[in-house]
């Protein structure tokens, strides 16, 4: 995540409210409680904004801020052995059919369920592009131990959604599989082409509607804001 010379940081202020809602929502997914990942949303913010000369020069600053959310999430999920079951609070976004609401909130509680070793290893694999390689390193753990998680997560959701395990050979998740190489620093979309694996699938469609959702509250990144700045030093 480097950044060129010729690159000027951009204003906090604007990248703040540009990429607060959909930095939100994954990592929502990841924690399964929506005030853990405000807390650590805030906190990687704060970080941010204290080395925005710099941070505010990178083609994607919200990769920055979306890693070191992760690894405090992460330190927060390592205190707990069990997953919340509690959902989050979220409007209902207004586009949104009453069958796709059902499913989604239904994915959120199987997430929110897990362990969370189980939960942040698939969703960072899964739907948010990381590799083996690189979950292991960031959240200090062997590759052997994520695939283990992933395995197990993937399995969990596969049973409750009532879904056919993939056809990819005898004994083989093709979850498990290496995903296309992101290049440093990039994040994948939010949402992209349909996946034959339904468990991806499923993960996707609630993220589009995780972050609907969110965007359905206009006094959200106000209030986001009005937070941050209690935390920056005064005249920011």
């Amino acid at each position: 995540m480097t950044a060129g010379p010729a690159v000027r940081p951009r204003d906090f202020e604007t990248f703040f409210a540009a990429s607060h809602g959909g930095l939100l929502a994954r990592l929502i997914m990841l924690s399964g409680s929506r005030e853990d990942a405000e807390d650590a949303l805030q906190e990687a913010f704060v970080e941010a904004y204290r080395v925005w000369e710099r941070v505010g020069g990178y083609e994607l600053p919200e990769a920055w801020v979306y890693r070191a959310a992760v690894q405090r999430l992460w330190k927060t999920a390592r205190k707990r052995r069990r997953g919340r079951e509690r959902l989050p609070d979220l409007p209902v976004p207004v586009l949104a059919g009453p069958e796709q609401s059902v499913e989604a909130r239904e994915v959120l509680r199987l997430l929110a369920a897990l362990p969370p070793r189980q939960r942040i290893t698939m969703v960072l694999y899964c739907l948010h592009g990381w590799s083996q390689a690189e979950i292991a390193e960031a959240l200090r753990m062997t590759r052997g131990g994520v695939a283990a998680n992933v395995s197990k997560a993937r399995g969990t959701l596969r049973e409750a959604l009532d879904v056919t395990a993939d056809e990819t050979g005898p004994g083989r998740d093709a979850f498990l599989g290496a995903p296309e190489p992101l290049a440093p620093g990039r994040l994948r979309p939010l949402s992209g082409p349909p996946d034959d694996d339904p468990v991806t699938a499923a993960l996707r469609g609630t993220e589009d509607w995780l972050r609907a959702a969110l965007l359905a509250d206009p006094e959200r990144t106000r209030r986001a804001r009005a937070a941050l700045a209690r935390r920056l030093p005064e005249g920011s």
